[in-house]
């Protein structure tokens, strides 16, 4: 089909023929197209009192599908002189109309409540385990029972006409706005005399304006809704229509679907089961109900195809997860895997930049049962444990492992490369591409790995049983509610939490066997690098690696892509030296820029492409700022400044700290990025010094900010044993000295090594967590760290303090009569830190003191550490130990999750509770308000203030967040410094206001609109879109005020024009202000938060 505005004439469709017709016409014949206009008229005007008609606008349409197309002309022009064409085709399609629940307006309480007596019952009386399949399926049934009870349902339907909803700022004025141009149009046409004519034009410029008006008020209220109070999740939901979400619907074709099943579901022959022989009891143990709790998420993503979300089993009643327990172990030990986790729902997106409906690049989302990941979440965490427990992967491979991110292999690459350089030796490095690793790997293979490094048979068993029988299916939307359907034996499957891990452990030999040549490893992605003078040797030692891969994939039954592998060499200067390599016969392509885990790397690393890359992508995201942003009105600067940081700042943070070296040129071009961004969110006009809005917007300069990402990277590193890259770190700051570095600018993240490689970290490998006798979240903590006291509901400030101690002895007297009760504290001052437990039964205490570095919390962690050991001297089974630091317990208590990690003597803390408990030892940590007269909380605090100066000296190294402390501090001082540079030339008012750079802005805790904030931040800034700065830009003939006639700048604004007597008279009555007192006006400016301020800005609002 063609359609539009031709501007030609032809029997055919018009009144009259031309040339442009005839030839219009003619082509249309030759290439099988024909007209479908019906005759009538598509533009109408009134020239000269007379009305002209004429068909300008053709559509033509295949002659094989003409007969299906209806055309009519419509009574609408929108304001135009064409009519709108209505085009009408018909055919059948499949509309399938869908539903899902809206969690929103879920009542958890009854949905709680009616589950109730479903589990209790079939536990007590009905229960059995030799039907697994059968009590799963009640399990199910039970939860959508009382899902589709208390959960409500938003119905949804594919055809467009049912998806149809007036826009928001629609409204019954402007519908009567439309009708009444409508109604002016059908007149003119059936009589086209020019008052009907004038009147069709007055009703169209009514509707533009109108809707323009209505439009613009709807988006300004849109924006003045996100204000200080609003969240950031609440922020997020506002955003997406931003992002992209209400996009037209992806509908790939069938064919295309049905491939990417098929490369999904290569085809195989299943084998024999497997014969494994490892035993290992200790993995084999039943799951426990804090690794079930460790395990549930309150937040939903997309579910299974049993349409069960993470949070309706979040939502179980204890007897109902007590039966998933119960079923989970059952499961775990008969090696029976339910039906519903075998089949997988997989829904095909589109690759970044691929074209709506084209039949390009799809990438596969695989829909797993929730409840099968978080089954699999608890053996991933044991499988976890095990493997880094007895050091099992390279540290080389960093991929989906705790404390590890890709920054780890850019890091390593890049600075092996700067230290072959150093020496003018170049660097080879072969990026290899594994041919659909995921879904072509050889399950055998992967339970027979496990089997070997000694996971036990138990778990090999399971995944075995699991993995060799999976069903992947495709909705086909042609077949309606139908699904294309084919079963694997083979791969991992996608989206299941447990795969990645999977996928280290089965191709840990590479890292461990390859020799001669630097290994890394990101999931599938891997690096073989080398240095040598001689290229040769590079190709004979890469060549030699990449055909050992070969061999050590073909086993596991992957295959290397020699198309999708890429090999670089890393040389000075422009110089192009390259050497061959082949997979399997076939040459690897030779590249200059490599894009390798976000990053563009050249051969020079001179940075030009990926610096050029970054500013293409910001640039968009200061289109979104620039939408949120107006002259009076808009979004929040708190929140304008959130969606900086967050969209754009964090693809300006990425691997900062290594392209640092490059050309001034280039990190301008990010700096530009940043500086129209702060211009932006603040309202800042155009002559703004760049310091000023930094500070006010707490947002630090670049090259500041790349510093203090260098030293966070540098430090965490360290805490790391014997850490790859430090070592390169090490060797590349033994030759940093080199005449190759004389006129270059040497590279950030040596010199931020340089500056804390003297300091005293604590480090492990593998992590504290991991060097556990059990994984962490089996340890039970749930009744054991008591974080809250029954009688302390609010803030203990909004209590009176007697009645307070009152009720806090009362509770304590209640639950912990017969207990031994030890009292715990932490203290620090300038001197040092201290800390101290007390058991005022027995009259025993003990102080412990160390040096300045760590922090409050770990201090208080201290006493409670020492605290447990003293107990293992005493007699009894019931202890409680009193903290007044809830932040402590909390820590415990996100420790033992196993989802972050945390300080090295909580998990000694963790191994101590485990111990006393697998001795039968009850001991609870339960939190205490402080200074309300508790008598032991009340010792322990003058314990641990006199333990800094007279307690035993303790050695214990911080971690590296304790230390990151001191050199944030460090490149707050470089922040602060810059400011003082720049103030000297720039922004000497703003100086005289605002002594320091601002950490936070001053707008952030306090409820104040947009409008006020944009004034203050003018004001503050001495630039003020006044005549001066009229007259800068050179857009007006004097700087000077045209009542006063001197230069009408901020101190002459708010101190002296006689424009603003009046206001300035208020101001003096409303808040007793001295005009007499110099710089009266500076004082009201430096505390932009009080009441004053508000009321001088409230002058300037734009009216």
């Amino acid at each position: 089909m063609i359609a539009g505005d031709f501007n030609g004439h032809h029997t055919n469709w018009s009144y009259k023929s031309d040339q442009r017709g005839i030839h219009l016409f003619d082509s249309s014949l030759e290439n099988g197209f024909t007209s479908i206009n019906n005759g009538e008229a598509t533009r109408v005007k009134l020239v000269n009192n007379v009305l002209r008609k004429s068909s300008p606008d053709i559509t033509f349409v295949s002659c094989d599908i003409a007969i299906n197309f209806k055309w009519q002309v419509l009574n609408e022009n929108l304001g135009s002189d064409h009519l709108i064409i209505k085009l009408s085709m018909s055919f059948k399609d499949y509309f399938e109309c869908n539903e899902k629940r809206n969690f929103k307006q879920a009542d958890w309480k009854l949905y709680n409540k009616d589950l109730i007596n479903s589990f209790s019952e079939r536990y007590n009386h009905d229960f059995s385990t030799s039907d697994i399949q059968n009590s799963y399926d009640y399990l199910l049934e039970q939860i959508n029972i009382s899902a589709n009870k208390n959960i409500p349902v938003i119905r949804f339907c594919s055809n467009p006409a049912s998806k149809f909803k007036p826009k928001k700022y629609w409204c019954p004025a402007l519908s009567k706005t439309v009708a009444e141009r409508r109604l002016a149009l059908s007149t003119f046409r059936k009589n086209p005399t020019p008052n009907n004519y004038a009147k069709l034009e007055e009703m169209v410029t009514k509707a533009k304006n109108e809707i323009q008006k209505a439009k613009s008020h709807a988006w300004k209220k849109f924006c003045n809704e996100i204000d200080a109070s609003t969240t950031v999740s609440d922020m997020w939901k506002k955003m997406r229509w931003f992002k992209g979400y209400q996009q037209v619907t992806f509908h790939p074709s069938e064919d295309k679907k049905k491939d990417l099943l098929r490369s999904l579901t290569p085809d195989s022959a299943l084998g024999c089961p497997p014969q494994f022989v490892s035993c290992n009891k200790l993995l084999q143990v039943p799951f426990t109900k804090q690794e079930l709790d460790h395990s549930l998420k309150k937040k939903n993503s997309a579910p299974g195809n049993d349409g069960v979300t993470y949070s309706m089993v979040f939502n179980l009643p204890p007897a109902g997860k007590k039966y998933l327990l119960y079923l989970y172990n059952d499961i775990f030990r008969f090696n029976m895997v339910p039906k519903q986790w075998r089949t997988i729902l997989v829904v095909p997106i589109p690759k970044a930049g691929a074209e709506l409906n084209s039949e390009t690049k799809l990438r596969p989302i695989s829909l797993i049962s929730c409840l099968c990941k978080i089954f699999h979440n608890m053996l991933g965490k044991r499988i976890e444990w095990y493997v880094e427990n007895h050091n099992i992967l390279s540290s080389h491979t960093n991929g989906f492992r705790k404390a590890q991110s890709c920054l780890d292999c850019l890091s390593r690459l890049v600075t092996y490369t700067q230290l072959g350089f150093t020496s003018n030796i170049p660097t080879a490095a072969c990026f290899l591409d594994i041919e659909n690793a995921y879904n072509n790997i050889l399950v055998d293979k992967v339970v027979k790995t496990l089997d070997e490094i000694g996971i036990g048979k138990g778990i090999c068993n399971y995944l075995w049983s699991f993995l060799s029988e999976r069903y992947l299916m495709i909705k086909n939307e042609k077949k309606g509610y139908a699904h294309d359907i084919r079963c694997t034996n083979r791969g991992l499957a996608q989206g299941d939490p447990i795969s990645p891990l999977l996928f280290n452990i089965v191709t840990f030999r590479i890292c461990r066997q390859i020799q001669n040549v630097f290994v890394s490893q990101y999931a599938d992605d891997f690096v073989f690098y080398v240095s040598d003078k001689n290229l040769q040797n590079c190709e004979n030692n890469l060549q030699t690696a990449v055909n050992a891969m070969i061999i050590l994939l073909d086993e596991i039954g992957l295959q290397l892509s020699a198309s999708k592998s890429k090999l670089c060499v890393f040389i000075r200067g422009y110089k192009r030296r390259e050497i061959t390599l082949s997979i399997n016969n076939n040459i690897i392509p030779v590249h200059e820029n490599v894009k390798y885990l976000g990053l563009w790397l050249d051969k020079s690393l001179r940075w030009t492409k990926h610096v050029n890359e970054i500013v293409e992508k910001t640039s968009k995201f200061l289109n979104i700022l620039k939408v949120l942003s107006g002259p009076a009105w808009g979004v929040h600067p708190k929140h304008m400044r959130t969606i900086y940081i967050s969209l754009l700042r964090s693809r300006l943070d990425f691997g900062c700290f290594l392209y640092d070296n490059s050309a001034k040129t280039h990190l301008s071009k990010l700096d530009k990025i940043q500086n129209k961004a702060l211009r932006i969110m603040g309202g800042f006009i155009k002559s703004t010094p760049i310091h000023v809005m930094e500070s006010e917007l707490g947002i630090q300069p670049l090259f500041v900010r790349r510093q203090y990402l260098a030293y966070k990277y540098c430090i965490k590193n360290m805490s790391w044993t014997d850490n790859a890259t430090i070592k390169i770190l090490n060797d590349l700051s033994s030759v940093i000295n080199n005449r190759y570095w004389h006129n270059k600018k040497k590279p950030l993240l040596l010199l931020a090594y340089d500056d804390c490689k003297l300091c005293n970290i604590h480090n492990s490998y593998p992590l504290q967590m991991f060097k556990l006798n059990i994984w962490v979240s089996y340890i039970d903590i749930n009744e054991t760290i008591q974080v809250n006291l029954d009688c302390v509901q609010k803030n203990k400030n909004s209590h009176e303090a007697m009645s307070l101690r009152t009720y806090v002895l009362k509770e304590i007297d209640e639950k912990y009569a017969n207990w031994h009760q030890i009292f715990t504290d932490g203290s620090k001052n300038r001197v040092g830190l201290g800390a101290a437990y007390c058991h005022p039964k027995e009259k025993i205490t003990a102080m412990f003191r160390t040096e300045l570095g760590l922090s409050i919390m770990t201090m208080e962690l201290v006493a409670i550490s020492e605290a447990l050991k003293y107990i293992s001297n005493l007699s009894g089974q019931y202890f409680v130990i009193f903290s007044d630091s809830k932040s402590a317990l909390q820590h415990l208590a996100r420790c033992a999750s196993g989802h972050s990690r945390g300080a090295p003597i909580a998990y000694g803390i963790l191994n101590q509770l485990y111990n006393y408990r697998s001795r039968y030892i009850n001991i609870k940590l339960q939190w205490v308000p402080s200074h309300i007269g508790l008598k032991g909380n009340e010792e322990a605090d003058l314990l641990a203030k006199a333990a800094i100066t007279h307690g035993i000296e303790l050695n214990i190294l911080p971690i590296y967040t304790e230390i990151l402390t001191k050199f944030k501090n460090l490149c707050y001082d470089k922040f602060r410094e810059y400011f003082d540079e720049r103030s000297r030339e720039k922004g000497i008012w703003y100086k005289t206001i605002q002594s320091q750079p601002l950490r936070i802005p001053w707008y952030n805790n306090i409820k104040m609109n947009r409008n006020h904030i944009i004034v203050i931040h003018r004001l503050r800034s001495g630039h003020y879109p006044n005549k001066k700065f009229v007259f800068l830009m050179k857009k007006a003939d004097s700087p000077n005020c045209d009542i006063c006639h001197i230069v009408e700048d901020v101190q002459h604004m708010l101190a002296e024009c006689v424009k603003y007597q009046r206001e300035r008279e208020n101001l003096v009555q409303k808040f007793s202000i001295n005009l007499c007192e110099t710089g009266w006006f500076l004082s009201i400016l430096a505390e932009p938060h009080s009441a004053v301020a508000k009321s001088v800005s409230t002058i300037f609002l734009p009216h």
